[in-house]
């Protein structure tokens, strides 16, 4: 069986059917976030162009107006979602949030490829993103295939996971009290939770490939060195304790989650 995971209703689902909670965004809330944000383009345009038809006449204000278009439906999103982590004023609305496959933040390089792929689906009048959102577990538009990534949808209302002490793995005491935590974020967390919660239920080569991904996306997110732990596991289960540390301890520890809304996908 392959390594590689893969999406099934509210999770990232190893190979071994251990779902890591995350909640993929279906096709209405982003065709919302999108409409909204065409409304934001449009607005921002529309008013550029009032300014610059008062002071540059003719052919060069037609000109500016161009420009101005391709930047708002092209340039805007690619770097909202890079400044933004993963949001534009769309998305945000509707509580949703571009990520990597391994749920990490996206970068400048894979937001400006889901950007530019927007071309293609303005050619086809949005058929070639709707067919391949239907087909593909993650519901992702071309863009997102190209660039290694899909949208989730963050918690509106939302529960607690239960309060689990994380511990500094043995020797990492010292390292775990000054690691930095701060930017870690809750989607983040709970995936790396579920990971190590369910660690037992991967066979090795699931764990060897799951584990060094999150770690890596985790380490590049946080700019640390993740060697310095030894291993990828180790990595993470320090995070998880520095993150308890930095929150005042075990009562603080509980993780907001989505509520469920239908259907849970379990291990089979």
């Amino acid at each position: 069986m392959s390594s590689e995971m893969v999406l099934a209703g509210r999770g990232i689902v190893t190979p071994q059917g251990v779902v890591l909670d995350l909640e993929t965004a279906g096709l209405g809330y982003r065709s919302m976030a999108k409409v909204i944000d065409l409304v934001v383009v449009g607005l921002g345009i529309g008013g550029l162009a009032g300014a610059v038809a008062a002071l540059i006449p003719g052919v060069g204000a037609n000109v500016m107006v161009l420009i101005a278009i391709m930047i708002g439906l092209f340039g805007y999103p690619a770097f909202a979602e890079t400044w933004w982590r993963g949001r534009t004023i769309g998305k945000a609305a509707m509580q949703l949030r571009v990520v990597t496959l391994e749920a990490g933040p996206v970068g400048f390089y894979e937001s400006l490829i889901r950007s530019l792929f927007q071309l293609l689906e303005f050619m086809t009048l949005g058929v070639s993103g709707l067919l391949t959102a239907f087909v593909t577990d993650r519901s992702q538009r071309l863009g997102d295939i190209a660039a290694g990534t899909f949208v989730i949808r963050e918690p509106d209302a939302v529960a607690y996971l239960p309060a689990v002490p994380f511990t500094p793995p043995m020797g990492t005491e010292g390292l775990v009290a000054e690691l930095d935590v701060s930017r870690l974020r809750p989607d983040q967390e709970r995936v790396i939770r579920s990971f190590l919660l369910r660690v037992g239920e991967l066979s090795r080569a699931s764990r060897l490939d799951l584990g060094p991904r999150l770690a890596t996306s985790t380490a590049t997110h946080l700019g640390h060195d993740s060697r310095m732990f030894g291993d990828a596991e180790r990595y993470l289960a320090a995070v998880m304790a520095a993150r308890q540390l930095r929150e005042g301890g075990l009562a603080e520890l509980a993780i907001k989650v989505p509520k469920a809304k239908g259907r849970r996908f379990r291990r089979s």
